[in-house]
């Protein structure tokens, strides 16, 4: 749904049914609350430290509109095609070999040092490259690197007070235009994913 505001411009909405989001609509109010604390203070108002919010409006215990964040990507979209740019992803083959790894090293080594030394040299860091190609012109790209570092800090922090999970590739989002990082999807709060079946014990992902 596309609205048009009293602007002038467009504002695409995604309509979700079967889904409550007053989380997040509490979210992003908890959101424009810690914008206007960063605001108050010199440090981090120098720092122009913020965090991106976007409109998310519940019609009913189980449905309503999120504003659809323009010029964004998931991390994982960003860092598969990078991968298959390199050759170093193609799911017809990359899947079963990591599969074979696991199965040939089950039982031989502990899963984490598996992890270190058999699966992550597969794929190395690489989402550097994303900055490189989307902002060629040196001073974009500065900053860009910059408003990244800022914002997936100020959301590593916001998002450890909360008790935030279910950070996959795919509810974090990075911005074509500024470098910015933004959130999405809410709910899971108030440390909910320690209690799933395979708990989530890292605060926030800086790192593969």
């Amino acid at each position: 749904v596309i609205f048009r505001g009293s602007d002038g411009a467009d504002y695409p909405f995604l309509c979700k049914p079967k889904d409550d989001l007053r989380k997040d609509a509490r979210m992003m109010e908890f959101t424009a609350m810690i914008n206007h604390l960063l605001s108050k203070y010199p440090e981090s108002r120098r720092r122009k430290l913020y965090i991106r919010t976007f409109a998310v409006i519940p019609l009913t215990e189980d449905c309503g509109m999120v504003e659809w964040v323009p010029h964004t990507r998931g991390l994982r979209h960003i860092l598969q095609d990078l991968y298959v740019a390199c050759g170093k992803f193609d799911r017809q083959r990359t899947n079963p070999m990591i599969k074979k790894i696991y199965d040939q090293f089950r039982g031989k080594m502990p899963g984490d040092e598996m992890l270190k030394t058999k699966i992550l040299p597969l794929f190395p860091p690489i989402f550097h490259k994303w900055f490189l190609v989307t902002f060629s012109e040196p001073g974009a790209w500065f900053r860009a690197r910059i408003a990244y570092a800022h914002t997936a800090a100020v959301w590593s922090m916001v998002g450890h007070i909360v008790g935030l999970g279910d950070r996959h590739g795919e509810n974090i989002l990075f911005d074509s235009t500024t470098g910015d990082c933004v959130h999405v999807d809410f709910s899971c709060l108030f440390d909910k994913g320690l209690l799933l079946e395979k708990p989530e014990l890292v605060p926030f992902r800086l790192t593969q």
